[in-house]
């Protein structure tokens, strides 16, 4: 899939419209199946299918789609924390949580308890503010699990960047409410982080008005509540990582969001490295030694 979509020219990538952005935003590792389809079924595993190797799989609502696949490190491996991983798709059923099983078991294996989090996407019961919802409580289910709380850090990759970044900004005014497990950092990879300016945008607009439920004229309340560029500052640390060759969704998306932040008086850090839009979240690729570090200059909160 990544080498294929790497073939991809920008003009086909842009005026392929929903269709066209959302299989490119699939990444690796993404099914396709109903990719033609946004409301089509749902990509991956559901909540009865049977969890990855070394992977407990627990729901966290009634929902096939509201399950966390838990892994944890062997015993006798030092603790690092909790992250909480967040997959990509332009937030539509064709794609689930498998597309970051190989990060979830690159990471558990250097000693992070990793959370790979599936959500209701848009066709199915998903989208603003039901998806929100969904990953608040997924992060705060982990409250009733057995994991480090002191050092949870979100990753998300496109859209999935998204929903990690607008997880480091929840309040108690938005979808979910106030957090009970706070974060210690996020970090999007080559996410989409100005949901305002996507929804005008050649290739992205149909997908975030979809997600989103209109244009920003027509529910500016509902953007307020889901761009993370409205919602600076962050309440923790922000590293928005993108791929320099990134050909699906602009630098400028991590830009505007880093600037935003930092001007309300946040911590976010734009930060780039080799690649594209697919490479970002390929273990094997050089860039990945970027992501590990940034997990542990997280803090811990106590």
């Amino acid at each position: 899939m990544a080498a294929r979509a790497r073939r991809l020219t920008r003009r086909g990538l842009l005026g392929g419209g929903l269709v066209g952005a959302a299989a490119a935003l699939a990444g690796c590792g993404g099914r396709t199946s109903g990719a033609g389809d946004p409301s089509g079924t749902s990509g991956g595993p559901d909540a009865s299918s049977s969890p990855p190797a070394r992977a407990r799989r627990t729901p966290y609502g009634d929902d096939p789609s509201q399950f966390v696949d838990l892994r944890r490190p062997a015993d006798g491996t030092e603790v690092l924390g909790t992250v909480v991983l967040l997959h990509g798709g332009y937030w539509l059923p064709s794609y689930g949580l498998d597309q970051l099983d190989p990060m979830a078991d690159r990471l558990t294996g250097e000693g992070w308890v990793t959370a790979n989090v599936e959500y209701r996407r848009t066709g199915q019961g998903g989208g603003v503010p039901a998806t929100l919802e969904d990953v608040a409580a997924a992060v705060d289910a982990l409250a009733d699990q057995d994991v480090p709380l002191d050092r949870v850090v979100a990753v998300g990759h496109s859209a999935g960047g998204h929903l990690a970044v607008w997880l480091a900004s929840r309040t108690a005014s938005t979808p979910g409410g106030a957090p009970a497990v706070p974060l210690s950092g996020a970090i999007s990879l080559s996410g989409v982080l100005d949901l305002t300016t996507a929804a005008t945008a050649a290739g992205s607009s149909a997908p975030v008005t979809a997600f989103v439920g209109g244009t920003p004229q027509q529910r500016p309340e509902a953007y307020r509540q889901s761009d993370p560029t409205l919602l600076v500052p962050a309440a923790c640390p922000v590293w928005a990582v993108h791929a320099e060759d990134d050909q699906v969704v602009p630098l400028s998306q991590s830009t505007a969001y880093v600037a935003a932040d930092r001007a309300a008086g946040g911590r976010a850090r734009r930060v780039l490295v080799p690649g594209d839009h697919f490479s970002i979240i390929d273990v094997g690729a050089d860039s990945f030694s970027t992501v590990e570090r940034l997990l542990g200059a997280a803090p811990r909160l106590r």
